[in-house]
């Protein structure tokens, strides 16, 4: 017996029709495998892991801008005129072994948070490097928004509405040149 689609105004058999339903209906269960609207894939931790290194992140951040005041009382000042500021933990690292380098947070002036991974591009292969932490405080509304949206290309150290605090065991200083590279961090966002 033929069967009618409503729809479509063709004439096919009742088994050509229940494979056909069958199919559509398996299509539209299936649920999407990305989000059209996401760019970065969804987080490999978990809620609660992903809570826990949020936390960590922004206790470093905490700790790394009372350190910078009590060493650099002006930069107060400049936190505070900013468009906004981040913090970065470098890591001590083998530069063969390791492809992000560090990670931290950008804290925009209405307090949200972005957090980043970092990858040094001013090293060679084999050199170690020892941990440091670095502030970026960022004068100009669009070039961080492009920083957080879309990372930094390599030579970003070359930016004049960055200015760059580097903290170590030596105290702090401006750092002029910082190669590196910056990028959304996919499990923390």
């Amino acid at each position: 017996m033929p069967v009618y689609l409503p729809c479509v105004n063709w004439r096919i058999s009742a088994k050509a029709g229940l494979i056909l339903t069958a199919l559509l209906i398996g299509c539209a269960s299936e649920p999407p495998t990305s989000s059209p609207k996401s760019a970065t894939p969804p987080s490999k931790l978990s809620e609660k892991a992903k809570q826990e290194q949020q936390q960590a992140i922004l206790k470093v951040r905490n700790q790394t801008t009372k350190q910078l005041i009590k060493l650099k009382p002006a930069s107060q000042t400049e936190i505070d005129a900013s468009v906004g500021y981040g913090v970065f933990e470098i890591n001590g690292l083998n530069a063969v072994l390791a492809e992000s380098h560090g990670r931290g947070v950008v804290i925009d002036k209405r307090g949200r948070a972005t957090y980043m991974q970092l990858a040094r591009t001013d090293i060679g292969p084999g050199v170690t490097v020892k941990p440091y932490r670095q502030v970026l405080v960022f004068r100009d509304p669009k070039r961080m928004q492009q920083f957080v949206a879309a990372g930094s290309p390599a030579d970003v150290s070359r930016d004049a509405s960055i200015k760059v605090y580097k903290l170590d065991e030596k105290g702090a200083s401006v750092q002029a040149d910082w190669g590196a590279r910056y990028f959304r961090d996919p499990d923390l966002n």
